[in-house]
């Protein structure tokens, strides 16, 4: 399957002996968007192909959890159920810690055989320009957003986002016809249960990933 693009196009064509998908998804509008084009592909080209949604919830961020679910179930009542039992652990600590919960929970899908042959997907963009992150007035993610694919520890990541920022998300959601439908129901502010910000049913408006979101699709 080829999705046309301004910035990158996106091509996902999996070998025949891949039957299941592995899936990061956090209920933010990357991994969302990632999450409706793979079942595309597997409604329109690859039926035999299942996908298991994966998520790392953080203690202090129960959005994660609710969102991920809201996603999933839109993707199900769009395209059916094509997907195996949704896999989630918690983690109490940000840092490395958080991100070794996530590698934890990939590997025990692996080790169970949960996804076998195949790879998992995830969300993972380009960041927007330099000249734009610079009036965002504080740090954001570090730039690893690099590559559309890696290995570590054997677990084969696949992020066809890599190369497209936040401008070129929207104008997926745009052109897949979902930017009224999936968009609104994604989440993609960092603030989290102890910020003086936090509502678990609104952007924030200031964190880092608040103003990318805003800048990509012109609203929160």
């Amino acid at each position: 399957m080829i999705i046309k693009n301004s910035q990158q196009d996106i091509i996902i064509d999996e070998s025949n002996d891949v039957k299941v998908i592995g899936l990061k998804i956090s209920g933010g509008a990357d991994s969302a968007i990632v999450g409706y084009m793979l079942c595309k592909y597997v409604t329109e080209e690859r039926p035999d192909i299942k996908i298991l949604p994966i998520t790392t919830i953080h203690t202090g961020k129960p959005f994660q959890e609710i969102y991920s679910k809201r996603v999933v179930a839109f993707l199900k009542e769009q395209f059916g159920d094509i997907f195996l039992e949704h896999q989630t652990n918690q983690c109490d600590e940000l840092g490395e810690t958080y991100v070794t919960s996530q590698e934890q929970l990939l590997k025990s899908c692996y080790k169970n055989k949960q996804i076998g042959v195949g790879a998992h997907y995830t969300g993972i963009t380009a960041n927007p320009p330099l000249e734009i992150t610079e009036t965002f007035g504080h740090a954001g993610p570090d730039d690893d957003r690099n590559g559309k694919m890696f290995e570590t520890h054997g677990i084969r990541w696949r992020k066809p986002l890599a190369n497209i920022d936040k401008k070129g998300v929207a104008e997926l959601y745009h052109s897949l016809g979902v930017f009224d439908t999936l968009f609104p129901i994604t989440r993609s502010c960092e603030a989290w249960a102890k910020h003086e910000e936090y509502n678990i049913d609104k952007h924030c408006g200031t964190c880092w990933w608040c103003k990318e979101r805003h800048w990509g699709f012109g609203k929160l």
